[in-house]
């Protein structure tokens, strides 16, 4: 609903925390210290194919993974919207968000090299660490801005949508449980939020959260 309002014209001013501008800078300071590509995902040949190979494997729709995922492969990450144009579902602190997230895959991809790809392709407990780690950025971007930790189950649960099995799920949700109390502490643990913050506090700093360092 909040992405739907931000995108009327006149409504949409009330309701934007961050202004598109901002979005789009944000995006571009940690596209340069990544050296990383966005693609429209839709547009992209490759997420078609994968797209199609999900949908006939049983594991997600066709449309549902277009929609809804974004995608990062090496360098290259595919978004399902437009930075700094707000939609259904993609409002523009959620692009922040996601923007800190996919980064941290790069993280990963720098840190583990090809082995991290094939893990997380061929190995659903893999995928469920590699997630678990990158939704510990959405965890510490939410308490940079809103001074609270949400519910580490909650997302632990997205993952079943990546294939992951209930025990899958279960582990991952232990590690964001055990990673929240030390966000909630002042920890700052994924390089990639280290990264983004270091923007955020200088560019934005009237969206911290009041009593957060």
């Amino acid at each position: 609903m909040k992405g739907f309002l931000q995108s009327l014209p006149v409504v949409g001013k009330v309701f934007v925390d961050i202004q598109p501008e901002e979005v789009w800078a944000f995006w571009r300071f940690m596209q340069d210290h990544y050296r990383t590509t966005v693609v429209n995902k839709r547009d992209a040949l490759e997420m078609q194919l994968v797209a199609q190979a999900l949908d006939a494997l049983g594991i997600q729709s066709r449309e549902r993974f277009l929609r809804n995922f974004t995608t990062t492969l090496g360098r290259r990450i595919y978004t399902p919207f437009e930075v700094g144009s707000p939609r259904g579902g993609w409002d523009l602190w959620s692009q922040v968000v996601i923007c800190v997230h996919e980064h941290q895959h790069v993280v990963q991809h720098d840190r583990e090299g090809l082995s991290f790809e094939v893990s997380y392709l061929a190995d659903r407990a893999a995928r469920a660490r590699w997630e678990a780690e990158a939704y510990r950025s959405n965890l510490e971007l939410h308490f940079w801005r809103y001074g609270t930790t949400p519910s580490a189950r909650r997302i632990a649960e997205v993952l079943g949508d990546y294939g992951c099995r209930p025990e899958d799920v279960d582990v991952a949700a232990k590690s964001l449980a055990l990673s929240a109390v030390s966000i909630r502490k002042g920890a700052v643990i994924n390089e990639a939020t280290h990264v983004a913050l270091g923007w955020l506090d200088e560019h934005v700093p009237r969206l911290r959260a009041k009593g957060v360092a």
